[in-house]
């Protein structure tokens, strides 16, 4: 018996930390794509630091595959 693994989903869950989350705040953002390049991420950090007013000091790529059992 084979196994088959294919990418379904991801998602990033980023850890932001200010004056009103001083021990951090979890924001999650789905449908991201399969593979997010380094700068894809800096800009994504850069953004939501500006947006929220406050620092991400963590992330997370959670991926969802889907198995096929030939």
């Amino acid at each position: 018996m084979s196994m088959t693994q294919k990418f379904k989903t991801a998602k990033i869950q980023l850890t932001l930390v200010g004056e009103k989350h001083p021990k951090g705040a979890k924001h999650i953002l789905n449908n991201v794509t399969e593979t997010i390049s380094e700068e894809q991420f800096s800009l994504l950090s850069s953004v939501m630091e500006t947006l929220t007013g406050e620092k991400v000091t963590n992330a997370n790529v959670i991926e969802t595959q889907s198995i096929v059992m030939d």
